[in-house]
């Protein structure tokens, strides 16, 4: 894959992440976009998870192979994520108890 071309597919695979996680986090602008179809917060946050593994799945495999995956270690690295997850899901509750009150 030539260089540009790749580098093109990598930002498109981090605006996917980055987007997925803004929705799963509870980000009050998509929120607000999607309570028009009718989805809330909870809806959101599966469909901003799904758009995280999609964009991640299509990065190219040199890519995703970062940290502690890459180094052949991939129980840690599951549990990184893990941490990661645990981290956003505090976040998300932090500022959901913030709006309400």
């Amino acid at each position: 894959m030539k260089v540009p071309l790749l580098i093109n597919h990598v930002i498109i695979a981090l605006f996917g992440v980055a987007s997925g996680v803004f929705k799963f986090v509870g980000g009050q602008a998509d929120l607000d976009v999607f309570s028009h179809l009718g989805m809330g917060r909870v809806a959101v946050a599966l469909f901003g998870a799904v758009q995280v593994l999609a964009a991640v799945a299509t990065m190219p495999a040199r890519s995703r192979k970062a940290g502690l995956f890459a180094a052949g270690v991939q129980p840690f690295g599951v549990i990184s994520v893990a941490f990661v997850v645990m981290a956003l899901l505090v976040l998300r509750r932090k500022g959901s108890r913030e709006r309400e009150g």
